[in-house]
């Protein structure tokens, strides 16, 4: 069956991405449109912004649904149930793409529609790019500049939440501590930024073993940590065991220094009665009494 010249336009329509770009002059915008900027100038949270935008959406262009996507910060926001009527529009600031928009219903938008759509994306541009600016702060002020792994701040915040947790759960929780045996010596007899690099290494060596849910940290120096949730002791211990086992028979490259490092390991159990401070402190005990021992050990609580 031939298609109509307007069924063809739609469907090129439908399929192609609209380009949006942040308003230029705020004295063309319309009431609406100043009435939302507004609006959504009030937060830099990700999540309500997308929220306050798809209610004052609505308010001019009905929808069934709203998705917002950036691939490139992991952020897949949805709201509503997907239909085959859909505009897709790509937010960009400064030729750079701030993530795309999919809106949709069960029936076509009009001209008069998508033009009201497009005017209101052009003032969401400026606050999208404040909120991700925003998050990006944030993510980068909880990640040790050296290893890339959660930070000192990030874990002190997080272990009391894990204890909370744990506790209201009644769910196993373990805490893993890790200190490179020596390092001093690498320091003094390669420099720092060996050392860093070194660092970086073990890292990503101790990553490698740990489940999605184990979140791992720099605690400080040459210090790791890593939250074990609903774990076993026995379990953990093994682990720890390959861990140790691992690094300690590894060579690694750093900058072409091949150098060889061992660690050890203190392994304590959430208590009833614990608190962040007294689980840290046995776990803490735990590895100083595993480098007491003679280093490349790993002691955990009975």
């Amino acid at each position: 069956m031939k298609k109509t010249k307007n069924s063809a336009d739609h469907n090129n329509r439908k399929n192609s991405i609209i380009i949006i770009k942040p308003i230029k002059k705020v004295e063309s915008l319309t009431e609406e449109s100043l009435r939302t900027m507004y609006i959504l100038q009030s937060t830099l949270d990700i999540n309500i912004l997308i929220e306050l935008f798809d209610h004052e959406l609505k308010k001019m262009v009905s929808h069934d649904y709203l998705n917002y996507k950036n691939s490139v910060e992991n952020i897949n926001i949805d709201s509503g149930e997907i239909i085959k009527e859909k505009l897709i529009f790509n937010l960009k600031i400064n030729n750079n793409s701030l993530g795309k928009f999919v809106i949709a219903r069960n029936i076509k938008f009009n001209k008069w529609e998508i033009n009201q759509i497009k005017n209101l994306m052009s003032v969401l541009v400026q606050p999208i790019n404040n909120a991700l600016l925003y998050r990006q702060a944030i993510t980068n002020a909880s990640i040790d500049p050296v290893t890339k792994l959660n930070n000192r701040t990030l874990f002190n915040k997080i272990i009391n939440q894990e204890i909370d947790f744990a506790h209201r759960y009644e769910q196993k929780l373990l805490l893993m501590m890790i200190d490179l045996d020596n390092f001093k010596k690498i320091n003094d007899n390669f420099g720092h930024n060996i050392g860093d690099v070194l660092l970086n290494l073990l890292g990503q060596e101790l990553t490698k073993f740990m489940r999605r849910s184990d979140l791992v940290f720099r605690y400080g120096g040459d210090e790791f940590c890593i939250i074990l949730r609903n774990s076993i002791l026995d379990g953990a211990k093994k682990l720890a065991n390959r861990v140790r086992n691992n690094i300690d028979e590894n060579e690694f490259n750093c900058n072409d220094v091949k150098i060889k490092i061992s660690v050890s390991i203190g392994l304590a159990k959430l208590h009833d009665d614990d608190d962040s401070i007294t689980f840290i402190e046995r776990a803490d005990k735990l590895l100083y009494d595993a480098k007491n021992a003679g280093r490349n050990n790993v002691i955990a609580e009975k």
